[in-house]
């Protein structure tokens, strides 16, 4: 039985082409991620691995500065160490002529040779106060001057300035992904940090026993102490890096889970084609002795042959999409090192695991079928079985209550802006529609094509009647090209939702367009709020004082000095003002403070003691007062920002344009100016919402095609069990193209259902999730949702003329008399 299988799978190999092709695609997606993901694991630990190089023991944190001294002349007198250096890391944010504001990471240099393993690219390395290098790639010449302010230091605090002697090459290193990189002296770094930074130790031994020399070193340290190899310390670095592309890879896993659903609907389809096909030839083995187990075993043996020859090949292909990726990621200079690609056994064996299961359990249910193949079928023609009262009555029952909990559990997410809890109705409700799919679509796709039917004649309502007399094959063209859309649509709606109400949203948690913060000493210039304010697109500009004050629980208080009628009309949303004598402050700092909304709080400034009424604002905003109370502590307080508001109805290159006009101003008059707000917000997000966008509707673009593949694949069974249906049709004068346009028709019809199925529910789910991030009176849908919706139905239609062309021609190439015969 065995060989007869085999013979027939190599003897009817075009057969399985759907469903290979299904196979194939979700495990290159499968295989691709997880490559990608390898490879990037492995080309940033590679990449790191230069770093410590020659290094033998790292202490990866040593606390503050003293307590690494400390640390570093303990490892200095253990036996068998060489030499030693601190390592001081702090973050920056670097100032250049014509470059603007740069964030990165400062790095001081090893004297010892051995240790330092920043090579150089061009120039030299610094060797005195106010010199730097910098990382490649920086964008910063040599000569350049830079102000240096190291973000770990008090606020306030200018580090200084120094101009850039070297060029360190970090090319294929994965340091490029932290911005731009400074090198300096240890003496530099600190001078630059005032605490705050990060210190690790590395030493390098006399041999080459690693492990004798980490076991001395944490003795000498004590238990407290993390002490690891230089090839540990640099998995341990890559592991931080690689915390944001483990989300990405997961994501993408997510992505090829729906693939790989929707390639189990196309294979269970598929080989319920090849079962209606083959219904003479199993019932002849019946007859010449195959019992039903070993028809059931060769149909299983059938799906796994092919199972393993598309995974197969669907390794090979997602191994050569990881491949691609790599060398344009190369080509276009990504930060990531992707040098090296990392094909591992799991990302292999995952791959067939998936293509192999998947076939599998995608068959069982058409092996089942095969096994009650009668002998009396050889007899028999190919017709359409109808489905058991039973198995229907089940279907429907658990339909309605997956659809009914669905939609309970779904507003309950809403109501409680849980999106956890609304996630899960979504999948209960969207479970239902499945489940009542054979209810549903044929109803819908009688309804939808009833009208057009009379004005296409005879054979369009014979189109429509098909739909009707067999809604299980009906509903197995529809599914899977149903889920596609619906994960497609909800995702679509999704982003748009979101990018329409997060403004709104953005408006509450940051009340102002633009905002300018000062770190220096003096804080804002008053010549930077006097151009501001004449800028021709600004309407209102509200200065605040800073002042720093005790309260009695001994916990400090920054005081934001307002003018209630400037920041009014400087505010989106309105904030709780404080009127004279009151404070206002968020709910986080009431607690902090220890008192209650009435209460009197008692605040201490240089020997000025203000008694001042608590009122209660929304989260996050600062402690305000009025600017008499700051007057009243502070005799020459300093404007520590400025709060803007930008005319109405501006279009997004205007807002553009005035938000850079007061970035210049800020960066000319001064350098320590940070440009915020939620104009800045919003277009960082439309930018990220936007790519996004692109992003899923490329990922899901596979599961549709997976899909369309499955229309194609129940449009040829369909012309299997109409055979003779379409033999009369041929005797009684309709001719080859009436035959064709009556099965494109229906799958026109089938594949417009299941897309405004799709569409409709993907609405309600991507409305209903933004709800429940969002608040269901906060949604906003674009009107560019609604018409990328009307395409993806269009576009469903389309793709169902396209996937029953091949069935609808191979239907009308049989003559009328082969099909009475059969």
């Amino acid at each position: 039985m065995l060989s007869l299988t085999l013979a027939q799978a190599r003897a009817h190999a075009g057969r399985y082409l759907a469903s290979a092709l299904a196979v194939l695609i979700a495990v290159a997606f499968v295989v691709a991620t997880l490559v990608l993901g390898a490879t990037t694991q492995a080309g940033i630990t590679n990449s790191l691995a230069g770093q410590y190089r020659n290094t033998d023991v790292v202490v990866a944190d040593a606390g503050d500065a003293e307590q690494a001294r400390r640390a570093a002349v303990a490892v200095g007198e253990v036996a068998g160490v060489r030499a030693v250096t601190t390592d001081t890391e702090t973050a920056v944010r670097v100032s250049a002529a014509e470059h603007g504001k740069l964030f990165g990471t400062a790095t001081s240099l090893a004297v010892d040779e051995d240790l330092r393993w920043q090579r150089l690219s061009d120039g030299r390395f610094p060797d005195a106060p106010g010199e730097v290098a910098v990382g490649s790639g920086s964008g910063l010449p040599l000569g350049s001057r830079v102000a240096v302010t190291a973000l770990s230091a008090d606020p306030g605090e200018v580090s200084g300035e120094a101009v850039v002697v070297g060029e360190v090459d970090l090319s294929g290193s994965a340091r490029r992904m932290g911005g731009v990189s400074l090198f300096a002296t240890a003496d530099q770094l600190a001078t630059w940090t005032a605490g705050g930074a990060h210190h690790e130790i590395r030493a390098a031994g006399v041999d080459g026993d690693q492990s004798a020399l980490v076991a001395a070193v944490a003795g000498a340290l004590g238990p407290d102490a993390t002490v690891r190899t230089g090839a540990e310390q640099a998995a341990a670095a890559s592991a931080e890096y690689l915390g944001g592309a483990d989300v990405i890879r997961n994501v993408l896993l997510a992505f090829a889970a729906i693939a790989v659903v929707v390639s189990g609907l196309v294979i269970a389809n598929t080989f319920a084609v090849l079962v209606a096909a083959r219904t003479r030839e199993m019932a002849l083995l019946r007859c010449i002795g195959a019992t039903g187990a070993q028809v059931r075993r060769g149909v299983r043996i059938e799906a796994l042959a092919v199972g393993l020859v598309a995974s197969v090949a669907g390794v090979l292909v997602g191994v050569g999409l990881a491949w691609a990726v790599t060398r344009v990621a190369g080509a276009l200079d990504a930060p990531v090192p992707l040098d090296t690609l990392g094909v591992s056994p799991a990302a292999v064996g995952a791959g067939l695991a998936v293509g192999l299961v998947v076939t599998y359990l995608a068959a069982m249910a058409p092996a089942r079928a095969a096994t009650r193949v009668a002998p009396l079928a050889a007899l028999a023609p190919v017709e359409a079985k109808p489905e058991p009262a039973s198995s229907s009555l089940a279907r429907n029952v658990g339909g309605g209550a997956g659809l009914l909990v669905g939609v309970v559990v779904l507003a309950a997410g809403v109501r409680a802006e849980q999106v956890t809890v609304a996630c899960g109705g979504g999948i209960l409700l969207f479970l239902g529609v499945v489940l009542l799919g054979r209810t549903v679509i044929p109803a819908a796709v009688a309804a939808l094509g009833r009208a057009p039917a009379r004005l296409a004649g005879p054979l369009g309502e014979l189109a429509v009647g098909n739909a009707l007399r067999n809604p299980r094959r009906t509903t197995a063209t529809a599914t899977a090209l149903l889920v596609g859309v619906t994960v497609t649509a909800t995702m679509v709606v999704g982003i748009a939702a979101v990018g329409a109400s997060a403004p709104k949203a953005l408006d509450e948690q940051f009340p102002v367009d633009v905002t300018v913060v000062s770190a220096a000493p003096q804080g804002i210039p008053v010549d930077l709020e006097r151009q501001v304010g004449a800028l021709d697109r600004v309407t209102a500009v509200a200065p605040l004082l800073r002042a720093e004050a005790t309260a009695p629980n001994g916990q400090r208080v920054t005081l934001s000095g307002v003018d209630p009628d400037a920041t009014r009309a400087a505010l989106r949303i309105p904030l709780a003002l404080p009127q004279a004598g009151q404070i206002s402050l968020s709910p986080e700092q009431i607690d902090a403070l220890g008192v209650a909304v009435g209460q009197w709080l008692e605040l201490r400034h240089d020997g000025v003691t203000r008694a001042l009424t608590v009122v209660a604002g929304p989260d996050g905003q600062p402690a305000l007062v009025r600017r008499s109370e700051v007057l009243a502590m502070t005799p020459a307080p300093v404007t520590e920002s400025l709060w803007i508001r930008l005319a109405d109805g501006l279009t997004d290159e205007q807002v553009n344009s005035v938000q850079s006009e007061i970035t210049d101003a800020a960066g000319q008059l001064d350098p320590t100016a940070e440009v915020g707000g939620a104009v800045a917000m919003r277009a960082a997000l439309a930018s990220v919402l936007d790519t996004l966008l692109l992003i899923v509707v490329g990922l899901l673009s596979v599961a549709i095609l997976i899909a369309l593949i499955g229309v194609g694949n129940t449009m040829a069974l369909s012309v299997l069990e109409r055979r003779r249906e379409s033999g009369l049709l041929r005797a009684v004068g309709v001719s080859r193209a009436g035959l064709r346009t009556l099965l494109v028709y229906e799958a026109v019809l089938v594949a417009v259902v299941a897309s405004a199925v799709g569409v409709l529910l993907g609405l309600v789910l991507g409305v209903a999730g933004t709800a429940s991030v969002f608040g269901a009176g906060d949604v906003v849908l674009p009107s560019s949702a609604w018409l990328t919706l009307v395409v993806i139905v269009l576009v469903g239609g389309v793709a169902g003329v396209a996937a029953a062309l091949l069935p609808a021609r191979a239907a009308a190439r049989v003559s009328p008399v082969q099909a009475l015969a059969a």
